[in-house]
This record gives structure tokens, C-alpha cells and sequence, in this order.
């Protein structure tokens, strides 16, 4: 069966508007004179391989992924030992391979294994709920990467695992779950107010990240060091005002002044450039693909899908809401890029990828096994 014919076109439609917008604001955002104008040639590169693997993810039974997910997660774990060990120094974090023509991130990669090792571990449970040990063994599970992308350190992408933690025990009844997230959040809390009024007690984190939280809770005392980033953004955002000042013509990102324009803080460029309305259309083209991403976890043959989907949904979400919040200093800068928008091959890879799963489980709904 040619099961192209069975894609969600129109979520497809809006993924490739998607990254088509994000190839026009990093050419706005690096064409100055001084910045690397060729990146967004680059990043069409990487949205033509992301669509190839995108179609090629689509096509493969979504329950042969699972049924095989833990030699992704394994090698997954290897690579991420593997780039704590050899792997180079980028922004203080040791997260990257460097390749002859390309920059690798392995724990962008793993989002995808820990997603289908996730699915595959709750799919056991589809006739009853998973209990509290479940939840909490699930969780160790998950944990193995996490930790080992705190230790790099890159909390911005370990925030985007925790969706993991919390939305196959919802989706399964597990009520447990609910109070150990509550839990988790004052733990959070506690290691925020840590850092604030006794940072020498967190020794784990670095002084930078430290930094990045003060600033958070108190920004006026980093408009020109570690909050300089938000500071700028805001400045992006205000000048942006309802209908922007036009794509190329943005003072703060043709000038250079918002720093991280062509990835972490795209969306600045777009507050900008093409101002409010632009910002809300692509809010709502995101709105659009997550709304149809659940209408397939809904017709999901098997609860697995539904689990998968929604995993993929909790993690783009979490990404795209940290990204937004981080533009306006509601969170602490942490260097999430923006999905689909952002320029890397990693992140777009990734994007592609779990959006490509969707497609497999809508795919494969009528499949029998």
C-alpha cells in the first residue's frame, strides 16, 4: 500500500510553512555584512534532508520502532557518554560532535530514542494503570539521559524532557504520578530560592547558570552581563510593535544588537520584523499542527500511537513555550532553539523526526498485527 497517500497533508503543509519561515528570518537575521550570510542557504539544506526523513520516518510502522527502541535508547546513552568524553566545548557545554561539514548533537537525537523507549516501556499497560513503582522505575529510566545532558551541562535541553516523566501517567490514570510531579515542582522551587540566597549550597550547577537565575529574579542587574540577551529581545520585541518594520529592516537584528538571532532567539527577529501579527500567525500555525497532532492520537489504533503522539506533542510544546518565555525573561535564558524555526541541522533534524512519527502512527492506523 502506498501509504503517502494516507498523510496528514495538511499538517505536512504547515510543518514545510514552518520551516520555509524560519529560512526567510534567519536570512534576515544574517544578512549583515559582518554575520555568516550563507547559513541560510545551509538551512534549506538541512529542511530538504529533514523532509526526506521526515517522509521516511512517515512510512515505517510506528510499532517496529518501538519493538526496537532500546537499541536506540543504548546507543543513544553511548553517544551521549561518548560526547561528555570527546565531544567540543560550545557555549560552556561539551554537547557537540564536530564533522568535517557539520556540527552533531546527540542529545537533540535522543529525544527521538527516549520518546520511543517511553512509548514502548508504558505499552505494556494499556489495559490497566501503570502503579506508583511503575512511575517511578519509568522515571529512572528516563533519568539515564537527563542526567547525562545536566552533566554537559545543557539544562535547556534536558527541560525538554520532562514532559517523559509526567504525560503517560496521565494518559494511563496513574494519580500517584500527579503528587510526585507536585513534588518535583517544589524541588524546583527550592533549588531556584538555593541559588538565590545561598548559591554556594547548589555546587552542582555552574556559575554562569547561577547567574542566568539571578538575572531572571532580578533583571535589572544584568541589562549589560548575563540578562543582556532578554534585555535585547525585549528592546526587539517593543520596536516590532503590531505589523513589525519589515523583513531586512529590523534595527536591533541588522544591527547585531539581539544576540543568538538566527537560533535561540529567532523569534525575536520575527517580533520584530514582521511584529505582533507575525509572531501571533506563527503561533497559530503551530496551534494548528499540535491540534491536528492530537486529532491523530485520538484515532491512534492502539494506545501505544496515542502515547507516542502525545509525547511528541508534550515535547514540542514545552520547547516552543521555554523558547517564547525565554525571549521575554519570563524563564531563565537556557539556550532552547525554537522548533522548526531555529537554524541547526541537529534541532531540524530532530523536529522533523518527531513530527515524522505522528505521521507514521496516522499512517499505520489500520494496519492489524
Amino acid at each position: 500500500m502506498n501509504r503517502l497517500n494516507l498523510l496528514d497533508r495538511g499538517a505536512m503543509l504547515i510543518t514545510f510553512i514552518l520551516c520555509g519561515l524560519g529560512v526567510l528570518f534567519i536570512r534576515s537575521a544574517t544578512a549583515a555584512p559582518y554575520l555568516s550570510g550563507t547559513l541560510w542557504i545551509k538551512q534549506i539544506v538541512w529542511v530538504v534532508l529533514g523532509g526526506l526523513f521526515y517522509l521516511f520516518i512517515s512510512q515505517i510502522d510506528y510499532k517496529r520502532l518501538v519493538t526496537h527502541a532500546h537499541f536506540f535508547f543504548i546507543g543513544g546513552i553511548v553517544l551521549l557518554v561518548f560526547v561528555l568524553l570527546f565531544g567540543d566545548k560550545i557555549n560552556g557545554a561539551r554537547s557537540w560532535f564536530r564533522l568535517p561539514f557539520m556540527s552533531f548533537q546527540p542529545s537533540e537525537v535522543m529525544k527521538i530514542a527516549t520518546v520511543l523507549m517511553v512509548a514502548k516501556y508504558f505499552s505494556r499497560f494499556q489495559e490497566r494503570q501503570s502503579s506508583l513503582l511503575e512511575f517511578v522505575v519509568s522515571s529512572l529510566l528516563i533519568a539515564i539521559p537527563v542526567s547525562l545532558i545536566i552533566l554537559q551541562p545543557d539544562m535547556g535541553t534536558a527541560l525538554c524532557y520532562v514532559p517523559f516523566f509526567v504525560i503517560p501517567n496521565f494518559l494511563l490514570g496513574n494519580k500517584e504520578s500527579i503528587w510526585v510531579t507536585g513534588l518535583g515542582t517544589l524541588l524546583a522551587v527550592v533549588l531556584v530560592a538555593g541559588v538565590v540566597f545561598k548559591p554556594d549550597w547548589i555546587f552542582f550547577m555552574k556559575d554562569y547558570q547561577k547567574n542566568r537565575i539571578v538575572t531572571f529574579i532580578y533583571p535589572e542587574k544584568g541589562t549589560l552581563s548575563t540578562g543582556y540577551q532578554v534585555h535585547q529581545s525585549k528592546i526587539s520585541i517593543g520596536q516590532g510593535g503590531l505589523l513589525g518594520s519589515g523583513l531586512g529592516q529590523g534595527q536591533q537584528t541588522q544591527m547585531g544588537f539581539l544576540p543568538a538571532q538566527h537560533n535561540d532567539f529567532i523569534l525575536g527577529v520575527a517580533a520584530e520584523e514582521l511584529g505582533f501579527v507575525g509572531v501571533a500567525t506563527v503561533f497559530a500555525l503551530f496551534m494548528m499542527l499540535f491540534m491536528r497532532s492530537f486529532t491523530t492520537a485520538l484515532e491512534a489504533s492502539d494506545a501505544t500511537g496515542s502515547i507516542l503522539v502525545m509525547l511528541v506533542i508534550g515535547t514540542l510544546v514545552t520547547q516552543t513555550l521555554f523558547n517564547a518565555a525565554m525571549l521575554i525573561g519570563m524563564v531563565p535564558t537556557t539556550g532552547i532553539p525554537f522548533p522548526l524555526l531555529s537554524y541547526g541541522g541537529s534541532s531540524l533534524m530532530t523536529s522533523m523526526g518527531l513530527l515524522g512519527l505522528i505521521q507514521s502512527v496516522r499512517t499505520h492506523r489500520f494496519v492489524n498485527h
